[in-house]
């Protein structure tokens, strides 16, 4: 029977009881998986990174990134996710929001919607600044931002580093045109970012987007144990493995792109649209939910955490719906058989980069293993 546990580590109510919409709130907030570090992640958090180049509005207006009205986005959905109950607010360098969302989250607790120490907000070290003399900056940038004491959590954004252009680019690029790369190795870049632990910048520190080999790497060589990974996680993706080498590291897990990425402007026309199965189209009728929170359900379920973004007030409130209800076991392994090691976010263009993590074909894995069990 799964159940949830308040910052206090007591017991809440089971999820399968069905609260009032007031209680929702409650729910989404003291919802979460304790870390090694004795921090509480809670299981449902807003992502913040609305796509490349494009971002939508309240309104379902497409804008180019930088936009006014796209920060104008990232602010009002901010704002609107606390006040629904969200506590994990996932942000990051290279979404080039952290202005606005790190005014949203002070303006939520200066109108004492929430405390500070009741969210946890997550930042991201991005790909120019994996040069240990480049760590510190960058986190002291993001936190200057964001306008914030310290980090809840602070993780290496890709294993794969580019040079550092001095100017704030993202993507730098040669005179041929092709991604700058650089060959730090992240376990460099890993020890630099012990140190922010340690003089208290931030509480925590992970990594993303990282395979399993790349992971076992930085455990055997570091002082402070890498405490989350995030992933594309989705029922089309569910890589069980890498889950389960994660949580017997404990290693706690942050999904991302939970559906399949539907929006992203580099998807491909023959590309699946993980929302409109007919396995979980099917299971959100039998349950009275949408496909949406079937997905988030699911890997919750898991004990997976959850960033979906959202720029529609309305899903970003029926996203905090998933804890009065559990899917049986038969539908967790429905959804597991699913799996077509399928992932939306292949990030081809550094392909070619030493450490880049995905290998260009399926991974050799059982598509669901808990249905052998």
């Amino acid at each position: 029977m799964f159940t949830s546990e308040n910052v206090s580590g007591k017991v809440a109510s089971k999820i399968f009881v069905l609260p009032s919409s007031r209680i929702f709130p409650k729910m989404a907030a003291t919802s979460t998986i304790k870390l090694y570090t004795g921090a509480r992640l809670p299981l449902l958090g807003l992502g913040t990174y609305w796509r490349v180049p494009y971002a939508y509005t309240m309104g379902g207006k497409l804008l180019p990134l930088k936009s006014d009205d796209y920060k104008k986005t990232a602010y009002e959905c901010t704002k609107a996710a606390i006040s629904a109950g969200y506590r994990h607010i996932d942000t990051a360098h290279a979404y080039e929001n952290e202005e606005e969302v790190g005014r949203a989250i002070r303006d939520k607790i200066r109108d004492r919607t929430v405390r500070r120490e009741e969210l946890f907000i997550t930042g991201k070290l991005w790909a120019t600044h994996h040069d240990p003399e480049h760590v510190r900056p960058a986190a002291v940038q993001s936190l200057n931002k964001l306008g914030l004491e310290y980090l809840d959590m602070y993780l290496i954004h890709t294993p794969w580093a580019f040079k550092n252009p001095g100017d704030n680019t993202l993507f730098p690029r040669d005179r041929d045109g092709n991604l700058y790369f650089d060959d730090t190795d992240y376990i460099i870049t890993w020890k630099a970012m012990e140190s922010l632990v340690k003089d208290g910048l931030v509480n925590g520190i992970g990594l993303s987007n990282f395979n399993m080999e790349q992971t076992q790497r930085v455990m055997e060589t570091c002082n402070v144990p890498p405490a989350v990974m995030q992933m594309e996680l989705h029922p089309y993706l569910s890589q069980e493995k890498m889950v389960k080498f994660c949580q017997d590291s404990k290693i706690a897990i942050t999904g991302f792109s939970s559906f399949g990425a539907p929006d992203s402007p580099i998807r491909k026309k023959d590309d699946p649209q993980v929302l409109e199965d007919k396995v979980i189209r099917a299971m959100a009728q039998k349950y009275n939910k949408s496909s949406a929170q079937i997905i988030l359900r699911y890997l919750v379920q898991r004990k997976i955490s959850v960033v979906p973004k959202s720029s529609n007030k309305d899903r970003i409130k029926e996203n905090t719906e998933i804890f009065d209800f559990k899917l049986d076991d038969d539908d967790m392994t429905s959804l597991d058989i699913l799996n077509k090691n399928w992932r939306a976010l292949r990030y081809e263009s550094v392909s070619k980069h030493k450490y880049y993590p995905f290998i260009k074909k399926a991974e050799d894995e059982p598509s669901a293993a808990r249905a052998s069990q």
